[in-house]
């Protein structure tokens, strides 16, 4: 078997490129940029962006081979005004601190799974008489034999 036929039916391997063109499919159309830690712009159009009239919809994380300094993020934004684009940036030590803060500062970032949100109900903090809350006082009063 060839090398590059050893992940091609692996849509988590695919390179960046195949990403960004599917995300493009998908009506992602516009190109984003962060200029400061309170501002992005749409690459095209100079329109402005603040944190607070953004939702990260997707996100897409590569890994270099060999290269830590090769991790990237692609984030897939669709705006208050309906815009839709990504933005394209390091992740980890490489990340440009003006966009990590402007990132942080989104409120709303989500994960989908098979186009759809996964369930988190179990990432819930455990609540009054539940299961976990039960498990949790437990090992607080349990001593060690």
């Amino acid at each position: 078997m060839k090398n590059k036929d050893l992940f091609k039916n692996m849509p988590y391997m695919s390179p960046l490129t195949n990403r960004m063109d599917a995300s493009k499919e998908k009506g992602f159309t516009e190109n984003f940029e962060v200029i400061s830690a309170t501002n992005m712009i749409n690459y095209e159009t100079k329109q402005e962006f603040a944190a607070k009239d953004l939702t990260i919809v997707n996100h897409y994380r590569f890994e270099g081979m060999s290269d830590p300094g090769d991790n990237t993020i692609l984030y897939e934004i669709v705006t208050t005004d309906g815009t839709k684009g990504i933005l394209v940036t390091p992740y980890g030590p490489d990340c440009p601190a003006h966009v990590a803060d402007f990132v942080a500062n989104i409120p709303q970032i989500e994960k989908q799974h098979g186009g759809s949100a996964p369930d988190t109900k179990h990432a819930q903090t455990p609540t009054e008489g539940s299961h976990s809350q039960t498990l949790m006082e437990n090992q607080k009063t349990e001593t060690p034999i």
